[in-house]
């Protein structure tokens, strides 16, 4: 009875630990989701909510704070914000705020977060910061709301891994096939006529979101759908899934394709791995190198750097790629950026 007894006062500290320290993120309309930030990049923040993740547009999040007493829920839903009168001018983007527990702040731009570490691009550069030595994240010009006490110690069912184990909130990347094409694929007949889109210009058509995959139609830079790979596994068959049988995006056929990237100094733009995908049962998942068992069928890219500045913009240019559905992802993320090429008009 007596071992019952402290059991049971064990599974209450654990619940009560749980309840009162967490992450909270404050959205620009005011309210607050208090849970478990799981991971974030430049697009999406997911964080668990009870037993649901839930997924937040990172634009519509104006601070973030690590490990803090979560706030009581709202009696009523706070008072929508007044309608301006006249379009209002956009202001220039703002630098975001990272607040460390030692008292300092450091300026620069959100990159993402996972398990562990907090990824910050300062002075183009890409620092890393443990979880446990940082107290939250601002947005623009946004203040960091003032936090409770934070925890002294590590909470009983604390996410965070030891040292030496696997990080259980980021899913596995998709990762480069280790049997690429022996030779260059057989060359496809583009359209009579057509000329391959140059390059954009330095300095010029800069995208907007670094990170992002545009692409470009000689004239203007196109984001390419974003969506996130799950990894799935038939039988021996191990596979990323993504839905939908085919990308919002699309781009005509053609002998040369181009697309653009702007990364900070320090990520290896080779990293961007482009898959073939098919569309199976109304999705879209990566396809088995052919002759490769467990290999990854990708297409090859030639990669041009275009600017010397802290924020590099490089030139991906893919040759005789057939219609079907693609996908650039990052080696380090489960981040697609989509696309579908369709036959050239005439053909």
């Amino acid at each position: 009875m007596r071992r019952m007894s402290l059991l049971i006062l064990w599974q209450f500290g654990l619940l009560a630990s749980t309840r009162l320290f967490a992450d909270v993120v404050t959205l620009k309309d005011d309210r607050q989701v208090a849970g478990r930030v799981e991971s974030g990049n430049t697009q999406e923040l997911h964080i668990k909510v009870g037993e649901q993740s839930q997924t937040i547009d990172i634009h519509q999040i104006e601070a973030i704070q690590l490990g803090v007493s979560p706030p009581p829920p709202p009696a009523a839903p706070p008072p929508p914000k007044a309608a301006a009168l006249a379009p209002a001018t956009p202001e220039p983007a703002q630098p975001n705020t990272l607040f460390l527990n030692d008292g300092r702040r450091v300026t620069g731009t959100w990159w993402s977060l996972d398990a562990t570490d907090l990824h910050f691009l300062v002075n183009g550069q890409l620092q890393h910061y443990s979880r446990h030595d940082v107290s939250g994240v601002t947005f623009g010009n946004a203040a960091l709301p003032v936090p409770p006490a934070r925890s002294t110690t590590t909470p009983a069912t604390s996410a965070q891994p030891p040292a030496n184990a696997a990080q259980p909130a980021r899913s596995p990347a998709l990762e480069r096939s280790s049997a690429a094409p022996a030779q260059h694929p057989p060359t496809l007949t583009g359209p009579s006529g057509s000329a391959p889109p140059s390059a954009p210009a330095r300095g010029l058509s800069q995208p907007e979101e670094v990170g992002m995959v545009y692409f470009w139609n000689g004239k203007v830079l196109i984001p390419l759908e974003l969506s996130q790979a799950v990894e799935r596994k038939s039988r021996s068959t191990q596979y990323w899934e993504m839905p939908a049988p085919q990308s919002r995006v699309r781009v005509n056929e053609a002998s040369h394709l181009v697309f653009i990237l702007r990364l900070p100094q320090g990520v290896d733009p080779a990293s961007y791995i482009l898959f073939q995908l098919v569309s199976v049962n109304g999705s879209r998942r990566t396809r088995s190198q052919p002759g490769s068992r467990g290999s990854l069928a990708t297409w090859p890219v030639d990669i041009e750097k275009n600017d010397e500045s802290g924020l590099i913009t490089y030139a991906l240019t893919v040759r005789d790629l057939p219609t079907g559905e693609y996908s650039f992802s990052p080696s380090s993320s489960n981040d697609a950026y989509c696309f579908g090429v369709d036959p050239a008009p005439g053909q």
